[in-house]
């Protein structure tokens, strides 16, 4: 092999060595190149997620408060007619038990109704009757007789033109009042019990106008209310 050949053989190993270099070069850069994309992809996806995540909790957190505020808002508007419907019903439910009282035959009940449950909660002693003007002396004279069957001593009626409706029963230091004003007297109580009947569905409100007539039947709780703030009622 002379020189001339030997320096083709030089120069082919040597053109050999470059492109097995650089063919390793671009190979190791394209690796690289695959893994940086890679790896940046995944950062730029975990990125993604975490601003996801955030703006799906921020717009459930701007949806639960939009709720909480209309809740607040419907239960204060509930809560303002509640309070105007109590307030306009208040001087019509007196004026429907006042006209109770006119009736002779609800006011027989509401009588009936009190003295029952002041026979069963006064003790058998001396009874002083605080009523209503317009309570008809025959009907008084009726309560007496019937009354004379359970108690030692004839009742005291008195007639009080303080009284609008009802009757006020005093023994002792005990006193059950069942007059208008007792029957009212717990004004929360009353209320509650006309929005229960305001927010009952129509099946529901059976019992109460079956009781429609029977004002003393709620009188009464208030007197013995009223009972034990006077003096014992055993």
């Amino acid at each position: 092999m002379n020189t001339e050949e030997r320096e083709r053989a030089l120069l082919a190993l040597v053109d050999d060595y470059r492109e097995r270099e650089c063919r390793k070069l671009l190979d190791d850069a394209r690796e690289r190149a695959r893994e940086f994309v890679r790896r940046r992809f995944e950062t730029e996806r975990a990125a993604l997620h975490d601003r996801v995540a955030a703006e799906r909790a921020r717009a459930l957190g701007l949806i639960q408060s939009a709720r909480a505020e209309q809740a607040t808002r419907e239960r204060r508007r509930s809560e303002q007619l509640d309070s105007a419907m109590t307030e306009a019903a208040w001087p019509l439910l007196r004026a429907a038990l006042r006209g109770r009282w006119s009736n002779a035959h609800t006011r027989g009940r509401w009588v009936d109704s009190a003295l029952e449950r002041c026979l069963a909660l006064l003790p058998a002693q001396a009874w002083e009757i605080r009523h209503a003007p317009d309570w008809p002396a025959s009907e008084r004279a009726e309560i007496e007789r019937r009354l004379a069957a359970h108690l030692p001593e004839p009742v005291r009626f008195e007639s009080d033109a303080a009284l609008e409706a009802g009757l006020i029963v005093r023994c002792g230091g005990a006193v059950l009042d069942a007059s208008l004003d007792g029957l009212t007297r717990d004004r929360g109580r009353v209320e509650a019990r006309l929005l229960a009947l305001w927010h009952a569905p129509p099946h529901g409100r059976g019992r109460v106008e079956h009781d429609r007539d029977l004002p003393a039947a709620e009188g009464a709780a208030a007197a013995e209310v009223h009972a034990g703030q006077r003096g014992s009622v055993r």
